[in-house]
């Protein structure tokens, strides 16, 4: 790669200009494909999506996606080339499937899409996971204090230690950040405005049959890389 990336994660992200993907990107205010700042929504009847802004700071970084492998840094020795073999290599293991639907969700103090069943996207973390892990660098100790270790379950401890991430296997819950952490007075306001504009995306029967390579820059944004298709067989 000739562009330095800090970090690197494994996301679902809807395809460029999709209908999910044209919501995503206006609603979080970020294209991770142009590497742009979007000021203006391209959904018709919708609100100004400007005003909520101060809702997403933490999303936008990211970009509208689902993690599938959290950000990490690669360990030294191994180079982006590495990763892309990996990924291409486990892609090509995974058949395509559908979401049957997307549903909007308060999950905690913010607010997320989620599938009305995750099984089959569980599989597909749980192998890139494992999969990639030889390639992951440890956490440092300030990335392990950001996790609040204190805060967090046994198991989801010793997922940290382990595997650099405390929501995987058993404790990973597939779902695209809609927002911040929003305080008991905004919460509200801000999940029926979403469900509102939400009517205008078709939510139903979302092709899940690629996952991408996102990169972390200097200014801390993440930008999509590359796409990888899977296996088309369905199942």
């Amino acid at each position: 790669m000739e562009e330095y990336y800090k970090r690197y994660a494994i996301y679902y992200a809807p395809l460029e200009n999709s209908e999910l993907d044209v919501f995503g990107k206006c609603w979080l205010g970020w294209d991770p494909y142009k590497g742009l700042e979007t000021t203006k929504s391209d959904l018709s009847s919708s609100p100004n999506l400007q005003k909520f802004s101060r809702f997403v700071l933490a999303p936008k970084q990211y970009g509208f996606h689902g993690t599938i492998k959290a950000p990490f840094r690669l360990k030294d020795g191994y180079t982006f080339n590495d990763l892309e073999n990996k990924v291409c290599e486990i892609s090509k293991q995974i058949h395509s499937f559908h979401l049957d639907e997307l549903i909007i969700k308060k999950l905690g103090n913010f607010i997320a899409l989620i599938p009305t069943n995750n099984l089959k996207v569980n599989e597909v973390s749980n192998k890139f996971v494992k999969g990639l892990d030889y390639l992951r660098d440890e956490l440092s100790e300030d990335e392990l204090k950001k996790r609040n270790p204190e805060k967090l379950t046994p198991n989801q401890k010793k997922m940290l230690y382990k595997w650099g991430y405390p929501y995987v296997f058993n404790e990973f819950k597939f779902h695209l950040t809609l927002t911040s952490k929003l305080n008991i007075e905004e919460i509200d306001g801000v999940f029926k405005s979403l469900q509102n504009i939400l009517k205008q995306v078709n939510l139903s029967k979302i092709n899940f049959n690629n996952i991408c390579i996102f990169g972390q820059k200097s200014d801390e944004k993440f930008y999509f890389i590359k796409r990888f298709k899977f296996n088309n067989l369905k199942h």
